[in-house]
């Protein structure tokens, strides 16, 4: 009931920004060049921005934050994403979310920008499927569809190595070729105030594997505020291509009902 009550909140919130367009129980964790003309949207694979697996029967969480592109600190607010997300889980192995992305900020892109939605199944203690797909909305013209495997290994009681691999298609992710996408996150819980992870994501199409590589660092840690809210914050160095001296930044409030 949190969630529909969550969702019918952000969907009257995107029907406001289209009108006015002419874009396991721990803690959550991980969790485009200005240009006069409108820059292509990436819409993102997943609805939920971090690693997390099915939280059982009746979890339920939502996240709000801002996420820039990486660019110079003159630029950041120009490329900046409000990102929102709410999920939940109608049964212990099931978990339904949406992810919505508004470009407020962002020069060359409407107000609404992208919709998300999908699923997890939990295949075990510490795997899962996932199925997304990304709906023709805001600056997205096409359908696109993800599904990937996540697996966690669990090193030591505060330590585990997360990977999780994606393939997308159709043209809501990709003109041409599939998509392919690999998160490497070693993840160290040092209390239950504070847990670090430090992502690298390995992105490319198969139409064109290494002149499409994207190599992108994304050191993020979370802090525990209380009654069920974590702040997650966290950098994004591209280690591939032109803007590999940028930076990009993002800072999200999570919170568990």
């Amino acid at each position: 009931m949190h969630l529909f009550c969550v969702l019918f909140g952000m969907l009257a919130l995107v029907g406001t920004a289209v009108h006015a367009q002419p874009e396991d129980n721990a803690p959550a964790e991980e969790t485009v060049a200005l240009e006069a003309v409108q820059v292509p949207v990436h819409a993102p694979l997943s609805y939920d921005p971090y690693y997390v697996l099915p939280g059982g029967l009746g979890y339920t969480s939502v996240d709000i934050g801002v996420r820039t592109a990486s660019s110079t600190f003159k630029e950041l607010k120009d490329v900046s994403d409000i990102v929102a997300m709410a999920k939940f889980n109608p049964h212990a192995r099931v978990e339904v979310g949406a992810h919505l992305t508004f470009g407020f900020f962002k020069d060359g892109n409407s107000n609404f920008s992208s919709l998300v939605v999908g699923s997890k199944y939990q295949l075990g203690t510490n795997r899962a499927a996932t199925a997304n797909i990304v709906l023709p909305a805001g600056d997205i013209d096409n359908p696109g569809l993800a599904v990937g495997l996540m697996q966690t290994m669990r090193i030591s009681p505060t330590f585990r190595f997360n990977t999780r691999l994606q393939v997308a298609a159709l043209k809501g992710y990709a003109e041409e070729g599939i998509v392919v996408d690999l998160l490497l996150e070693p993840a160290q819980v040092f209390n239950e105030k504070f847990s670090a992870y430090l992502d690298l994501l390995l992105t490319s199409n198969t139409s064109d594997l290494e002149d499409d590589l994207s190599v992108r660092l994304e050191p993020n840690f979370d802090i525990g505020l209380g009654d069920g809210m974590v702040l997650n914050l966290g950098v994004s160095v591209d280690l591939q291509g032109d803007e590999r001296e940028d930076m990009g930044l993002f800072i999200v409030l999570l919170r568990d009902m």
